[in-house]
């Protein structure tokens, strides 16, 4: 048998007869046999249905030969240009495994192998999709794993291996595949993989997938890491990288109500601008996985908030069909009211030609009224109101608006004398609220012509007292947004506080029991920039980090994790590593060992 590999033409090739033409070359009897064998299976048709001619021991021994004497003609099938060797990745869901299985492909009729190949590399792509879907769903722990990877300045595409690292190794194959064959796979799986929204590839690490309910945890845990380093060390190195990340967001500037997730997006989206900056400065590979956690993210909130506000407007619209309930026929909604979902149902509500809509001023509140479009339910509307409540509020108010906002709509309503003079009375309560007491005598006397101009001047009334609830308005929305102003940026620098903690606590936690040192003052400023000693003197206080030199902060001095119950499993596992420490189990930091004894009693 051969040992040195065949000269492998991949996709390349020519068939035996103009081979023939060309050389000269007669194939011998067993690899005559292959050859017919691999021809009768390289059609279209078996390459679409992978059904390939496969190099295993049954075949062999259908061909009557044994595996050294079929192995020796392959290769010289493959050294003449007459096959190659192709694959197609598989996932066996019941074991939940992947498996390598490899064809000796020819080329009959001239038929070209780009499409054909292209397709094995297509199905392989999607059965390792469903592996990783299946198998390799994103933890938090990994997460932290990967991100303590992505995070580093330095970082480079290699580690123990991915999965196509372990099933395209040349020993998987039955004869040493072509080096152009491997790679040029490797390349189109790798980039429909990272074109899944959902998986996360790290060439050399490994393949995960993502959660979507996940994604936005997952992007708090990597907020931790851009905060804390590579958003300070990307500012370092790049002025307008600094600008554009200190324009973002500051005081005064944007939506109040912006969330969590949008502040992330948009300092991930304005990095990702710079994608060519931070590919030779380091952070690409962070930015490009983030960009896509965000982007998951992001569209989670909004299918989750889409379902809350579908949720919302079928009930109010059940509300309005009620037939018993007064306040959901003549539903109000307090366009005052902090919820972000409010003016989101509003908007839908007054789109919908179904129902009709107005606004009013009350006396502290912006109030949007609905009613059904359905004058049956208008008149019911009117002459309950006339029934119960015309002399103690101001639902009349309410309808009138409706009707006056709507007027040519309900244009035949006005035609029903019963519907107008019930109007007209709850009308006639509503005025005598409003003007001198004695137009209620002429009312009874039956001057008609002063009662009028009673009417008139309540009338003018309501019209000026809404312009002054507008004015009135007005103000309380101002205050409302500086207030919403305020509180966004005091929500943001606790929520920064918190955030910090946990990065803090994260740090630690790679030193001590990823990388073994001891994270002195000094180190934390070189390895997470946003941990100057200034902010970790504020730090340590506020949340009952340890040091070695009490509250006194120094370059060398060593940070602990609180010494509280959340933290008792971190400080038993570190108490144990210190003490493996002490004892020479482990080999320690290079730091003199009393400081190992003192960090111990500390805990």
């Amino acid at each position: 048998m051969r040992i040195s590999p065949p000269h492998d033409h991949f996709l390349q090739l020519t068939t035996k007869e103009n081979l023939g033409r060309s050389s000269g070359i007669i194939l011998q009897k067993e690899a005559l046999s292959i050859m017919k064998t691999v021809e009768a299976q390289s059609s279209r048709e078996n390459i679409e249905a992978g059904h390939l001619f496969r190099p295993t021991d049954s075949n062999f021994e259908k061909l009557k030969m044994d595996r050294e004497t079929a192995l020796d003609q392959m290769w010289e099938l493959i050294d003449y240009g007459l096959a190659t060797q192709l694959f197609e990745i598989k996932y066996d869901a019941d074991v939940g495994e992947l498996r390598l299985v490899t064809f000796l492909v020819g080329l009959p009729g001239g038929m070209p192998l780009e499409e054909p190949y292209k397709l094995l590399i297509g199905r392989s792509t999607e059965h390792l999709y469903q592996y990783i879907q299946n198998k390799r769903i994103l933890t938090e722990e990994t997460w932290r794993t990967v991100l303590n990877q992505l995070a580093e300045i330095d970082y480079k595409e290699d580690g123990p291996g991915d999965e196509l690292d372990r099933l395209l190794d040349p020993k998987q194959f039955p004869l040493q595949p072509s080096k152009e064959m491997l790679t040029r796979s490797r390349g189109l799986i790798l980039d429909e993989l990272a074109s899944e929204t959902k998986v996360i590839v790290l060439p050399h690490i490994g393949f995960y997938f993502l959660p979507e309910s996940e994604a936005a945890n997952f992007l708090n845990i990597a907020n931790e890491y851009l905060m804390t380093k590579v958003e300070p060390l990307a500012k370092a190195f790049d002025s307008e990288i600094r600008l554009a990340l200190d324009r973002l967001f500051s005081p005064g500037s944007g939506d109040v109500e912006i969330n969590e997730i949008e502040i992330i997006r948009a300092k991930v989206e304005t990095l990702y601008g710079f994608k060519e900056t931070l590919k030779e400065h380091g952070f690409y590979a962070f930015i490009h996985n983030l960009k896509k956690v965000t982007e998951i993210a992001a569209k989670f909130a909004e299918v989750e908030k889409k379902k809350e506000v579908d949720r919302l407007l079928k009930v109010y619209m059940k509300m309005l069909d009620s037939q018993f309930d007064f306040d959901s026929r003549l539903l109000r909604i307090n366009l005052e009211k902090d919820d972000e979902h409010n003016l989101v149902i509003v908007d839908l509500l007054r789109k919908n030609p179904k129902v009709l809509s107005a606004e009013w001023h009350d006396a502290d509140s912006k109030i949007a009224v609905f009613v059904n479009n359905n004058q049956n339910n208008i008149k019911e509307i009117n002459t309950l109101i006339y029934q119960n409540y015309r002399f103690t509020t101001e639902h009349i108010l309410y309808l009138k608006a409706i009707l006056e906002l709507n007027e040519k709509e309900l244009k035949p309503i006005f035609k029903d004398d019963e519907f107008v003079k019930t109007y007209g009375k709850n009308l006639q309560a509503v005025y005598f609220n409003y003007i001198p007491w004695f137009y209620k005598l002429f009312y009874f006397l039956g001057i008609t012509p002063i009662v009028n101009s009673g009417y008139a001047k309540a009338k003018s009334i309501l019209t000026f007292l809404q312009m002054d609830r507008q004015f009135l308005y007005q103000k309380r929305r101002e205050n409302f947004f500086k207030k919403k102003l305020r509180e966004r940026e005091e929500r943001l620098e606790k929520e920064k506080k918190q955030q910090l903690k946990k990065a803090l606590v994260s740090a630690l936690t790679d030193a001590y029991f990823t990388k073994n040192c001891l994270p002195s003052v000094d180190w934390l400023g070189m390895n997470y920039p946003a941990f100057s000693a200034e902010t970790l003197e504020k730090m340590i206080p506020d949340f009952a980090f340890l040091s070695t030199t009490g509250k006194s902060i120094k370059p060398h001095s060593i940070i602990l994790f609180p010494n509280s119950p959340e933290f008792d499993s971190l400080n038993k596992r570190l108490k144990d590593l210190l003490n493996q420490w002490i004892r020479g189990e482990v080999d320690p930091p290079k730091e003199d060992p009393e400081l190992l004894v003192q960090m111990r009693n500390l805990l």
